[in-house]
């Protein structure tokens, strides 16, 4: 955004809010009655990524809202940047396009949040996809709630889902929810759909002079409300009264063709316990079918029962398969008429729950209790042949061996040469138990793309005729995401890191079997360091924040930042130069492994999307930005959207009285 203010309309030049009071003490507004009005929307400093919004002392949640934008370049735009790739570099034009969609799916959600008398909006994340070639789906979504009185529509129950709206939240606690609770697993609603083939030639047409296709748009936002009544059924099967931690993932598995998954875990307000023991196999929980008890696995940090929980590390199970030929034939005939592909419903289904799977065999065989901070990434390795990886942290009632595991030794290709941040000291949570952290570090990140060679890319497509598992495909996103895992220890080490928290993946396929997978999170350690002047953060040459003001988690340890400033972004849109990819694609073609070149060129262009979210946090009087996210999208061949974002903060003067007279 370029100011602190958001629009409640793009349309209505009335809409846009007066210059906002320097000092922080602004109240929270009427949102419904001032949209109904034709007046402003929520204030942007009450929009946070993080899970609670920084002075205030009661919320109340109102339920998951969304904005979502399907766009398109116009001709001139797409053949600019056709250019642009023969030299690479920055396309100027498509990071204003994409910077242009991303506002707009923001303004979106907080308009839906307003229409439902919310005055805030907390735990917003993105989430992207490229719908076709030129043309990308972004939503913004997060927890709408209020410091006021709830509306009674909020406590309706949903016809299609059987749960309250207000019981669903992307934060990793529901507000005023009950404090005894129990997990009972993760859920999740999944849906695959294509367009028709009519939207397809409209949408065409639309591509050559730009703007919002609102065809797919209509399509994007109906397949995210499949996905969302799925999970709350799911939920709502187990008995649960809640769901939380919610997210979506999403994915182009085939040309027109997209799943949306949303998951997330169900919690009930009857309290239970955990068994002392793993139970016999096949007794499966959270409608996925595993060895364990759904009740041990969890999206959020802890497991609500389980006492003096200890980080194992990471664990993880990936699977890359692939739809047999009659089902991609049976798709191309669906997508004349659009909608859902059952067939590819459920093998997207099976794909999830076979990740979903090794994942805990991995927990299992490190005698973990229960896996906390469960994520899905999922990225496209050819058409109809997709990779999806569950990941969180293994947890236990006891502590590691004192020794650990080093990651070096479970990261696939991995030097030991460089000292690393002991495995166990990993995790997915936002904090680290046992640990004793004190102080961030700042965030901490590994690269690497990775490819297939000639003869295993054949060896795929021949696979792809009967489908199933892609062996030559699953070794190479394991040895990218070991690597990339492996080198986010190095930096970590690097650092002075004693522990890496809030750790995250985001992949994305550069061009056909040639993936880019980054591991990050937030260096933090146990040992007191030297003092640094918090109110005069910008320690870098180049004006921009200090590398330790950026963190992952919602706090930035050792530095207390109470007041949020909203959410900031960076965008960049790269293209990669024809002679990068001649080169590359023929080291790719005939010895596979690393694309060095690439991975290069992959870290300037976050380096460059982190320095811009760092300029925009300075514009706003920032100190530090917190709850950081990386999201990747390959917008057209050769040419890679990266987009930081994350919640700006401050210390704030002391003599400033509580937010909203509280």
């Amino acid at each position: 955004l370029k100011s602190n203010q958001v629009r409640a309309s793009d349309t209505q030049a009335a809409t846009i809010r007066p210059p906002l009071r320097s000092a922080m003490e602004a109240p929270f507004i009427d949102a419904a009655a001032a949209v109904a009005n034709g007046g402003p929307a929520i204030d942007a400093r009450r929009v946070c990524s993080t899970n609670q919004l920084a002075g205030v002392r009661v919320l109340r949640p109102l339920g998951v809202v969304r904005g979502v934008t399907v766009r398109s370049r116009n001709a001139l735009v797409s053949f600019g940047a056709g250019l642009k790739t023969l030299v690479g570099g920055e396309i100027t034009s498509m990071t204003t396009l994409c910077e242009s969609a991303r506002e707009e799916a923001y303004i979106r959600m907080l308009e839906n949040a307003a229409q439902l008398g919310a005055t805030g909006v907390v735990a917003v994340r993105y989430d992207t996809n490229s719908v076709m070639d030129g043309m990308t789906e972004v939503v913004a979504y997060g927890l709408a709630v209020t410091d006021g009185t709830v509306p009674s529509s909020a406590h309706a129950t949903d016809a299609d889902g059987g749960m309250a709206r207000d019981r669903v939240c992307t934060s990793n606690e529901l507000p005023n929810y009950a404090a005894e609770h129990r997990s009972l697993g993760v859920v999740q609603g999944l849906t695959v759909r294509s367009r028709n083939f009519v939207s397809d030639i409209g949408a065409g047409f639309k591509g050559l002079v730009g703007g919002e296709i609102s065809t797919y748009t209509t399509m994007c936002e109906d397949a995210r409300n499949e996905a969302y009544k799925r999970m709350v059924t799911a939920a709502v099967e187990l008995g649960a009264d809640a769901v939380v931690a919610m997210r979506y993932d999403t994915n182009e598995i085939n040309k027109g063709v997209t799943e949306v998954l949303a998951y997330g875990t169900a919690v009930s307000s009857t309290t239970g316990s955990l068994g002392a023991e793993w139970p016999a196999a096949g007794n499966g929980g959270g409608g996925m079918g595993v060895a364990l008890p759904g009740e041990v696995v969890t999206t959020v940090g802890r497991l609500p029962g389980l006492e003096a929980q200890f980080s194992l590390g990471i664990v993880q199970g990936i699977t890359v398969r692939s739809n047999n030929f009659f089902s991609k034939f049976g798709a191309g005939l669906k997508s004349m008429v659009g909608g859902e592909i059952a067939t590819w419903s459920v093998l997207c289904q099976e794909a999830r729950k076979k990740a979903f799977d090794r994942m805990l065999t991995q927990a299992r065989k490190r005698g973990a209790r229960g896996v906390v901070g469960v994520r899905y990434d999922c990225n496209l390795i050819l058409p109809g042949q997709v990779e999806v990886i569950a990941y969180g942290t293994a947890v236990s009632t006891e502590p590691p061996p004192a020794s650990g595991t080093g990651a070096a030794a479970s990261s696939a290709g991995a030097s030991t040469a460089a000292p690393c941040v002991p495995e166990h000291c990993v995790t997915t949570d936002v904090e680290l138990q046992g640990h004793g952290a004190v102080r961030s570090l700042g965030t901490a990140s590994g690269l690497a793309v990775h490819a297939c060679t000639l003869v295993r890319n054949i060896g795929a497509g021949f696979k792809g005729l009967v489908g199933g598992e892609i062996r030559n495909y699953l070794a190479m996103c394991e040895a990218a995401r070991g690597q990339a895992f492996h080198r986010m220890l190095e930096h970590a080490a690097a650092m002075g890191a004693t522990g890496v928290v809030a750790v995250r993946y985001t992949s994305h396929s550069l061009e056909p079997g040639v993936i880019e997978v980054v591991a990050y999170g937030t260096a933090v350690a146990n040992t007191p360091g030297g003092s640094v002047d918090v109110a005069n953060p910008n320690l870098n040459e180049d004006g921009s924040l200090g590398h330790a003001f950026f963190s992952t988690t919602n706090e930035i340890l050792g530095h207390p930042m109470p007041r949020s400033l909203g959410i900031v972004r960076g965008v960049t849109v790269r293209s990669r130069n024809v002679l990068a990819n001649i080169g590359a694609s023929l080291g790719a073609m005939f010895m596979g492994g690393e694309v060095g070149t690439w991975t290069a060129l992959c870290e300037t262009a976050r380096e460059e999307a982190l320095q811009r979210l760092s300029r925009q946090a300075l514009n706003r009087g920032a100190q530090g930005v917190v709850a950081m996210r990386y999201e990747t999208n390959e917008i057209a061949p050769g040419v890679t959207e990266v987009l930081a974002y994350g919640t700006a903060v401050t210390a704030g003067p002391d003599a400033d009285p509580p937010l909203f007279g509280r």
